[in-house]
């Protein structure tokens, strides 16, 4: 077995998506949809992610973005197929889970006048830069559609852990 087979079989970094619309409800917030699927961490991610642990690159996986395609996730990609114009926003958290090895990005999309409605929302990912299109991918995942009107928040939470 070569040392990059065993390497690999040895090291990988998994992670998921949790998704979910919430609305105001009787009792306060309500979760009314809820997905959760696996991510694919891409090839740029994995080679970004070195990068950072060597201090190659400065830039920090803090950014998401939602889009519109269902198109499976593939190693090559570096972005969204369809991206929802505005969506690229700074995550409202990233931390470390104390006393583990998965670190967890959470998003919100709030709710009110004003505020973001999007239909058919079935992709997401985890970018390094605030630039449109921009940016390299951490990881992608796509998921059965979900809409989001301005009565509701858009709550997505991105776990990935080192195995």
């Amino acid at each position: 077995m070569s040392a990059d087979k065993h390497l690999n079989d040895e090291l990988s970094a998994k992670g998921w998506y949790e998704i979910e619309v919430i609305r105001d409800g009787k009792n306060g917030p309500e979760v009314i949809e809820r997905r959760v699927v696996p991510n694919l961490v891409v090839n740029t991610g994995k080679r970004q992610i070195w990068r950072s642990a060597t201090g190659l690159n400065t830039k920090l996986f803090k950014f998401m973005r939602i889009g519109t395609s269902g198109a499976a996730a593939n190693s090559g990609q570096t972005n969204l197929t369809t991206p929802v114009t505005g969506t690229l926003k700074t995550a409202d958290s990233f931390t470390l889970l104390s006393g583990t090895r998965t670190m967890q990005w959470i998003i919100s999309y709030p709710s009110g006048a004003g505020t973001k409605s999007a239909t058919n929302i079935r992709e997401v990912v985890v970018m390094n830069q605030h630039t449109s299109p921009g940016g390299s991918a951490l990881s992608r995942s796509t998921f059965t559609a979900v809409n989001k009107t301005t009565a509701d928040k858009l709550r997505i939470t991105y776990r990935a852990r080192v195995t």
